[in-house]
């Protein structure tokens, strides 16, 4: 995986922000050990996906692009092929669940992309309906996780980034959804730092990396759940958990009301607004799920979120915490 990693930082150097990494003494002081945040929420498109959809689509041949490219996506990954098919002026349908957040859907049009609904509200039902509707268009369906591009790009390119930071971390805490950021991030790092300890955190109503690892596979499919985290609802791609199978250190759970109080905190110490999919990470410190071992870096994934959808939750929590 390193050739294609390094390959995949040739092609976005230039292309893509560096994103800061920033120390939180908050959280630092509340775990006990010094923790820094990796702000790729600020990334082009608002998320790290933005580095899978241009390396993919620079890897196509003229001819695989010359009828467009599609996407599946909950959000994220469809604003980076949406991005990388406007630089490259290829044609982009993208095809969402129902309940697609709407600053996602918003931002998917404003890039000129063909946003498709599904009738259906899970991403693993809506990309079984959206392989079929990639192969009526005669369009290549631009993987969102379970491809080795994918990973190498998303995570790896990631993880060579934040090592280079902060050169003293040992600890890294990540979100998953699919696969393809955790894959590529471990895939770098086992390589290059292996005594690192690393914690994958999901949501737990959908705990695919650990249903995997009980039952020896990847669960590939997992039953539709209703969340405001659409990034981290779904099966565990099968390339994903190869890489994942041997690598993994620890599985943090949260749930949907730790999301949102860690959304609060983020906004309230730090003053910056992540989606509630990004959250995972730094919920797992603050609900006490996961201790970090010497210096720790969080990963911040995403900021595409909803207006009222914030408003909501911001109101919420401060009926809760007056």
């Amino acid at each position: 995986m390193q050739q294609l990693i390094d390959q995949a930082a040739s092609v976005l150097k230039g292309q893509i922000r560096t994103t800061p990494i920033e120390f939180s003494a908050k959280l630092s002081t509340l775990v006990g050990q010094p923790v820094y945040l990796k702000l790729e929420c600020l990334q082009l498109t608002g998320s790290f996906k933005v580095r899978g959809g241009l390396f993919y689509l620079s890897t196509l041949s003229q001819a695989e692009r010359a009828n467009g490219v599609a996407a599946c996506s909950a959000g994220n990954h469809g604003l980076g092929v949406a991005f990388a098919a406007r630089q490259l002026q290829v044609p982009c349908t993208v095809f969402v669940p129902k309940q697609v957040d709407q600053a996602k859907y918003d931002q998917l049009v404003e890039l000129g992309a063909s946003v498709i609904k599904s009738d259906f509200i899970g991403y693993d039902d809506t990309l079984a309906w959206a392989l079929n509707q990639a192969k009526s268009l005669n369009v290549p369906l631009v993987p969102a996780y379970d491809d080795s591009r994918i990973m190498a790009a998303n995570g790896g390119t990631l993880a060579a980034e934040v090592l280079e930071q902060v050169p003293d971390a040992v600890h890294f805490v990540l979100p998953m959804g699919g696969g393809g950021l955790a894959g590529g991030f471990l895939g770098c790092l086992k390589e290059r730092r292996p005594q690192a300890k690393t914690t994958i955190c999901q949501l737990a109503d959908c705990p695919a990396l650990q249903l995997s690892c009980e039952q020896g596979k990847a669960m590939t499919y997992m039953p539709p759940v209703e969340t405001l985290a659409g990034g981290l609802e779904g099966g565990l791609g099968a390339q994903c958990f190869d890489v994942l199978r041997t690598r993994i250190d620890e599985i943090a759970h949260v749930t949907e009301e730790e999301l949102k109080e860690a959304l609060a905190w983020l906004l309230k110490y730090h003053q910056y607004l992540i989606e509630p999919s990004a959250a995972v990470a730094l919920a797992s410190c603050l609900n006490g799920s996961i201790k970090p071992k010497g210096t720790t870096v969080l990963i911040l994934t995403g900021r595409n979120v909803d207006e009222a959808k914030v408003r909501n939750i911001l109101a919420r929590h401060e009926n809760h915490h007056p």
